[in-house]
């Protein structure tokens, strides 16, 4: 069985922006003396905000200074660093002079984390149209990038206040929706209608060669949004490129508690020091970060029968088990329990039984996982 993966390890360029980011918010964000003490109060009352308070949530909450410094200090950083960690493991070639579109795109967040990881397009004509309400985050947000990438770099980003449900002038090379749409009401019967309202705007927003990007948190509710808008989009005419192996229906739709959703989760062992203090400091520490995504084309990928692991591993009948994605659906990786775990967003070749067992509580195709050793 043959590998390949998401989410490779931060390169030492891209470790050293994300270090020097911290820096550069003192100056463009800088904070006074009180604000500063509390900042750790500040970044714990909006984590629940977020969380399990998010139903009490102003929906303008990025517009003012009291909710704007944690989020700056602490969200948008461990934002920049999911992104960076998937940027750098999808094939990004955007051409000189393209046009890429960021709705609901906060403070330029997937702008910046494009620029950290992918350091072959700093130097090309790239246009960027960033649509948000709120023009004080998209402000600071710019005023952030340009003191990473210096006023000569030759992105042009223009700012506009809109939702990102409104109309683009010019249709995108690259689309991105990066936390945007689990802003939105999804429950009851609103989820299907909306996916269908939105991804025909992302169809229509995008030109006939280019892609759409979907990223999210990586919690239930956005696995079951990034499902719907999956099936939508397919229907549309855009095809899975990642991390989707296959074009069938999704078998990881978060649509019964309990039932798995497609998400991912890698370590944070490479994060900046003065984050994982942040971190510690206002007791939110973590061990690793996830997020869901979608990316998409009118060509997709090649079909091939690949099997994408998901889920971290964990202990199956004295061997070790995870989650994948095939195209016979919800597939379990029987792997024994001496043998290194495969890294969640790695594809294998897969090596069928003639008869593939069936797992009694997931009802997941079992396939054993049995790597060839290294040629001598």
């Amino acid at each position: 069985m043959s590998i390949d993966g998401l989410f490779p390890n931060l390169t030492h360029d891209n470790a050293k922006e994300l270090e020097r980011f911290g820096n550069l918010l003192k100056k463009v964000w800088p904070l006074k003396g009180k604000h500063r003490d509390h900042l750790k109060y500040d970044i714990r009352d909006m984590s629940r905000g977020l969380t399990n308070e998010r139903t009490q949530r102003r929906k303008e909450y990025m517009t003012d200074d009291k909710s704007l410094s944690p989020y700056l200090y602490y969200f948008l950083p461990w934002n920049l660093y999911r992104m960076s960690r998937l940027f750098a493991g999808l094939e990004l070639d955007i051409p000189d002079g393209g046009h890429i579109a960021d709705l609901g795109t906060g403070p330029l967040t997937a702008v910046i984390a494009l620029w950290m990881s992918r350091p072959h397009l700093r130097n090309r004509k790239l246009n960027f149209t960033c649509l948000d309400l709120s023009p004080k985050s998209m402000h600071t947000g710019l005023k952030l990038f340009q003191a990473m990438a210096g006023h000569d770099s030759p992105w042009r980003i223009k700012t506009v206040k809109a939702r990102f449900s409104d109309r683009l002038h010019t249709k995108a090379d690259l689309l991105i929706a990066a936390n945007a749409f689990n802003e939105l009401d999804w429950s009851g019967r609103t989820a299907r209608p909306q996916a269908e309202m939105l991804s025909k705007h992302l169809v229509n927003s995008t030109k006939e060669t280019g892609r759409i990007l979907l990223i999210e948190t990586g919690v239930r509710l956005t696995g079951r949004i990034i499902s719907e808008m999956r099936t939508h989009l397919l229907d549309k005419g855009f095809n899975p490129i990642a991390p989707c192996p296959h074009c069938e229906e999704c078998p990881m739709p978060a649509t019964a508690q309990g039932a798995p959703w497609c998400h991912f989760n890698f370590s944070v062992k490479d994060a900046p020091c003065w984050l994982t203090k942040l971190a510690k400091d206002a007791r939110l520490e973590k061990d690793n970060v996830s997020l869901n995504f979608l990316y998409l084309s009118q060509k997709g990928c090649e079909n091939w029968g690949a099997v994408r692991t998901i889920s971290e591993p964990f202990k199956l009948h004295g061997n070790k088990g995870q989650y994948a994605c095939s195209d016979r659906g919800l597939t379990l990786l029987d792997i024994p329990a001496q043998t290194r775990s495969l890294f969640p967003g790695q594809n294998i070749v897969p090596e069928w039984p003639e008869s593939p067992k069936t797992d009694l509580k997931s009802k997941a195709l079992i396939l054993p996982y049995r790597p060839k050793p290294p040629k001598k």
